[in-house]
């Protein structure tokens, strides 16, 4: 059975997903971040290729994670921006986009002592703002990590930013409400309801990748995103 590292504060999209034949590892409850935040996987662990980075406050991950020998950050996580997001960064082709100052230290060293290219964006929250199709196609709704991926060849559709449900907060990212997973875009919520909805779904198909709206009863909800060990 795969693995999913995800907030688990949603249990029909869990279940949805279990069914689906995956295992779910639940996120860690930060106190120290904002109530909406302290279950979201990425702000807890990060993924490149298969090196993980995790929070030293997740208990839960650090047991679940032991045999994949995972890096704890040494920074203590802070409940305000940029303490927030050590690790809410974006790995694509081999390349590390987020708010450098804002970064891991265990990150950043690692990236380059493996030749791993770092762009700094301003926005510091770049994973969860961002979808991820393919090695060469994203969704985003943010400029500054627009801007950056195009500048390295990634073909970007940009979105208008909110309508999707991040309780606490005005809206919540893209990228926290869905994840790619083989050739299919998870959606947690009903992405149908998104004014670029059609923009999106032709994004989608254009790039070989087919659309699953996990709870569609349930708004477009960010829960933070997922990340898949398969």
């Amino acid at each position: 059975m795969k693995n999913i590292i995800m907030s688990d504060k949603y249990s029909c999209f869990c279940d949805e997903l279990f069914s689906m034949g995956y295992r779910i590892i639940p996120t860690d409850t930060i106190a120290a971040f904002h109530t909406p935040e302290q279950r979201h996987a990425d702000m807890q662990c990060l993924k490149i290729g298969e090196k993980y980075f995790i929070l030293n406050e997740c208990n839960n991950l650090k047991r679940c994670l032991k045999s994949l020998t995972p890096t704890l950050i040494s920074q203590k996580a802070g409940k305000n921006y940029p303490q927030n997001v050590l690790l809410n960064c974006l790995y694509l082709n081999h390349t590390l986009y987020g708010n450098l100052s804002a970064v891991a230290d265990e990150v950043k060293d690692y990236c380059n002592r493996n030749n791993i290219k770092t762009v700094n964006v301003n926005q510091g929250y770049a994973c969860c703002s961002t979808l991820v199709i393919n090695d060469k196609a994203v969704i985003t709704a943010d400029n500054s990590v627009a801007k950056a991926l195009e500048n390295n060849g990634v073909e970007v559709l940009k979105i208008n930013e909110g309508h999707i449900l991040l309780e606490g907060f005005n809206y919540g990212f893209i990228g926290g409400a869905g994840s790619k997973i083989h050739n299919k875009i998870i959606f947690f919520g009903n992405i149908k309801a998104h004014p670029d909805f059609y923009k999106i779904e032709a994004f989608i198909k254009k790039h070989g990748n087919d659309i699953h709206i996990i709870c569609p009863q349930m708004p477009l909800t960010d829960i933070g995103g997922i990340i898949y060990n398969g």
